[in-house]
């Protein structure tokens, strides 16, 4: 009962016999309610941010349109709620995309080339293709214009980066993350 003997700490020793049968029950039930009220707080705090929210995702996904999919990450589904929320409130521009796409977990350098209507997406901080690039690419396909192809340009682990690691974290790294790799 950690906010019982809070509770009891503001009393003076004299004033209040601890160890009164009366007294035990009045303070561990004040203690209790409130550790409970403060869990209750906290708990609607989290729920109420998109960012720690895992109760209201399904709610806030229906509320915007999103098909919801209990089998994808929890992070990724936020992301799109993020993304959807900003996509509603105003046109998105390039820093805009970027910044929506780093609620992926990805940094993105955003490049246009106008005249052949093209915009080009570098993938800057993760080599290989990324986690969830599926829901990424649903995304970005959302959100660009329909006449505007989308060219992802993906990093990969060169043999001048690959010489300064060790044999087990070359060991650990799949293929699909080295220049030349499989997919």
């Amino acid at each position: 009962m950690g906010l019982s003997s809070f509770l009891q700490g503001f009393f003076p020793h004299r004033w209040l016999n601890k160890k009164g049968t009366g007294n035990i029950r009045l303070f561990n039930g004040l203690g209790t309610t409130l550790d409970w009220a403060n869990s209750f707080v906290i708990l609607v705090r989290n729920e109420s941010r998109v960012l720690t929210a895992v109760d209201t995702i399904p709610l806030r996904e229906k509320e915007l349109g999103i098909t919801s999919d209990p089998s994808v990450q929890i992070d990724v589904r936020r992301s799109g709620i993020i993304a959807r929320m900003r996509e509603q409130s105003r046109p998105m521009t390039a820093e805009d995309l970027a910044t929506a796409l780093q609620s992926y977990g990805i940094v993105v350098s955003i490049q246009h080339d106008y005249a052949n209507y093209k915009m080009f997406i570098k993938i800057l901080n993760v080599n290989g293709v990324p986690e969830g690039y599926p829901q990424i690419q649903a995304f970005i396909r959302e959100v660009v214009r329909a006449h505007v192809e989308v060219i992802f340009q993906f990093r990969y682990l060169t043999i001048a980066e690959t010489e300064s690691m060790t044999i087990s974290q070359i060991e650990a790294t799949t293929l699909d993350r080295f220049a030349g790799g499989g997919v």
